[in-house]
């Protein structure tokens, strides 16, 4: 089961890294509180809950 927890945050963490890069991207091209931006920051706090999740 420990393999399958490794696995599953490594997966989030990757995860976290692309949509971080991809809302910072969309800020400074739509501004930071475009409809986009918000979108993909509401993406980036399931991702974080669930990475929460997986270390507890």
């Amino acid at each position: 089961m420990d393999g399958y927890k490794i696995l599953t945050k490594q997966i989030l963490i990757t995860e976290i890294e692309i949509i971080r890069e991809r809302m910072i991207v969309t800020g400074l091209e739509e501004g930071f509180n475009s409809n986009n931006t918000i979108k993909i920051s509401e993406i980036m706090d399931q991702l974080l809950n669930e990475l929460n999740k997986v270390n507890k």
